[in-house]
């Protein structure tokens, strides 16, 4: 325009306008110009900048790359939809696991490797939109000249990936074994040596995979190993101690017994090999036996040489008043399982293989130098019944059931049972059968008689004023216990017996006597009487039941036409005696016993044995 303005290309004046400039204005006008000409300029530049950042807000910039692909002026939507059809995992760029000489080639779907296109596509259109308007402006000229690439962002399957190295790790894990020892033919040591423990770290290994992954760097990645050690590599010294536990047996021996020998096969078969920590913090195996079936086999042989220690027995002499001994106790012997087990043990890792049993004396419960102690210096009760007319193995039952009793010492606060002291009833023992009440009837039956020593038994502890704790009345009256009516105590074990207790505060010596001259059969209490002096207020009568008519059995024992009554007819009865204990004339207790008696028909049997 100046050059033309230069050249005096036609001009026209404006209407209106001044006239031409003089020389002297014209400066100041182009400067006017200029400047308004730069204004220009810099707004159209700058509203085309607002027009290019309004367009490039939502879209990336020219110039980004994601990987190979060009996302450049794409809007986010537009950024995913491309990368999804057209990105793929380079092929070449696949990681490769080593361990050793071992590889395994890593594909991205192994570990459940897909692209994040919503994560990548946000990244792709931060690009020169971060930061301040100056940092925005300098980014974003920077991607126009020279171009940039986003880093693809990734997601894995954590659990996809753990199965993939869960299969590798299965050719690598092995277990930790410490070096053992182990039998061979003819008990023979052998070593067998320790092996390192190999275990796959997944997860270490897997978060070194996805870092490469989501480089794209490929190349190779050591898979993660943990190595243990074993603590067990020498076993020179231990095998030489095993080698020793086997090379002779072990003889138990004692006094006038046969020995007992533990061959190295049984030793074989108890050894137990345990690591521990010696005195300098090493590893090491000791060789022991173990304790438990050592102590079993011992055991076994403290039953053979057991013997029960034997108690005195104790008589009380009348005439002199005092107690003296009728059978010297023994002491008994038992083996000490503990010391005996220590032994053995010992003897199997030394040269010293012949064991002496430990024996130990075993005190009687009472000695023959314990009588003074028990306290025992009168009679204290007694009491008498009569079985007159009894059979031969009535009687027979009558003499073996007392003699159980006979020289028993009740200790002070124990509970007597009838049932416990007289122990089995059977034939083996001596009983034989007799008559006995069954239910409503009588019946034969191994120890019929046996309620004759019950009765006795609790007479005198009746007059002992100990406290019954136990007893039962027979169901119907038995002559042989009568008079009075109303003492008697009936056993049948276990369910029926006869219990006091001994409350005098010292041993009660029982003695019995059967004297066959009179049928008679007496129990004897000694001990030492606390004070008491024992009265009874009875038998009281009531609630007569007159008994029924005879009962004839016929009986292929008797010959035919002969009649024999075996049972006396009793009416039913009920009784109550009182026991009245009294110290200095002063009433301590009165004990009711009642018995309820049902009405007892005569028996007969009719002989119908042919001559």
């Amino acid at each position: 325009r100046h050059r033309d303005w230069d050249r005096g290309l036609p001009f026209e004046q404006p209407r209106g306008a001044p006239g031409p400039t003089t020389p002297s204005s014209r400066p100041v006008a182009r400067q006017a110009a200029l400047v308004l000409l730069a204004t220009a300029i810099i707004g159209a530049s700058l509203i085309t900048i607002l027009i290019v950042e309004l367009w490039l807000a939502e879209r990336t910039l020219p110039g980004v790359y994601v990987w190979d692909i060009d996302v450049g002026g794409l809007t986010r939507a537009e950024v995913m939809a491309r990368l999804e059809r057209e990105f793929r995992y380079p092929d070449d760029r696949f990681p490769l696991l080593r361990y050793g000489n071992k590889t395994w080639p890593v594909d991205p779907a192994y570990l459940g490797t897909r692209l994040d296109t919503a994560a990548t596509a946000d990244t792709a259109l931060s690009v020169g939109h971060r930061g301040d308007l100056l940092a925005q402006a300098e980014e974003q000229l920077d991607v126009l000249l020279n171009g940039v690439l986003v880093r693809p962002t990734f997601a894995f399957d954590a659990g996809t990936g753990i199965m993939f190295l869960s299969q590798i790790a299965s050719q690598i894990n092995r277990p930790l074994r410490n070096a053992s020892l182990a039998l061979g033919k003819g008990l023979s040591v052998e070593v067998i040596p320790g092996q390192v423990g190999l275990e796959v770290d997944e997860e270490a290994t897997l978060e070194s995979l996805t870092e490469r992954l989501s480089e794209i760097s490929g190349g190779e990645i050591d898979l993660v190993v943990r190595e243990s050690e074993p603590l067990l590599a020498d076993l020179g010294a231990a095998q030489a101690q095993v080698q020793d536990v086997f090379s002779q047996p072990i003889t138990l021996t004692a006094p006038g017994q046969q020995p007992w020998v533990i061959e190295p096969r049984t030793l074989a078969n108890w050894l137990l090999l345990r690591p521990v920590v010696d005195g300098e913090g090493q590893p090491a195996l000791v060789v022991r036996l173990d304790t438990g079936l050592v102590t079993a086999f011992v055991e076994e042989i403290a039953a053979q040489v057991a013997q029960p220690p034997q108690d005195a027995r104790f008589r009380f002499d009348d005439a002199s008043g005092s107690l003296v001994v009728a059978v010297d106790s023994q002491p008994g012997v038992r083996l000490d399982i503990t010391t005996t087990v220590a032994l053995v043990e010992s003897a199997a890792t030394s040269d010293q293989r012949t064991v002496s049993l430990p024996l130990l004396p075993v005190r009687p419960s009472i000695a023959s130098e314990d009588g003074p102690s028990l306290g025992i210096v009168n009679l204290i009760g007694e009491g008498t019944t009569s079985f007159a007319g009894s059979t031969a193995s009535r009687v027979q039952n009558i003499v073996i059931g007392a003699a159980q009793f006979d020289g028993l010492l009740i200790a002070p606060g124990e509970t007597f049972s009838f049932n416990h002291y007289l122990g089995e009833v059977t034939a083996e023992r001596g009983y034989e059968e007799s008559i006995i009440i069954w239910g409503n009837t009588t019946r034969a039956d191994v120890g019929g008689g046996l309620c004759q020593v019950s009765s006795t038994a609790f007479r005198a502890a009746f007059w002992a004023g100990l406290p019954i704790v136990e007893r039962w009345p027979h169901a119907f009256r038995v002559r042989y216990y009568e008079p009075p009516v109303g003492l008697d105590a009936t056993i049948y074990s276990p369910s029926v017996d006869l219990k006091w207790l001994n409350d005098t505060g010292h041993h009660i010596l029982i003695q019995t006597y059967v004297d066959k001259a009179k049928s008679t059969l007496t129990f004897r209490l000694y001990g030492a009487n606390p004070g008491r002096t024992i009265e009874m207020d009875g038998p009281h009568e009531s609630n007569p039941v007159p008994h029924g008519p005879p009962i004839y059995r016929e009986d292929p024992t008797l010959p035919k036409g002969q009649t024999r009554q075996i049972e006396l007819a009793k009416d039913g009865l009920d009784v109550t005696i009182y026991r009245l204990i009294k110290k200095d004339g002063v009433l301590l207790a009165r004990d009711a016993f009642f018995s309820r008696y049902q009405p007892w028909q005569p028996v007969y049997l009719m002989g119908t044995k042919e001559d």
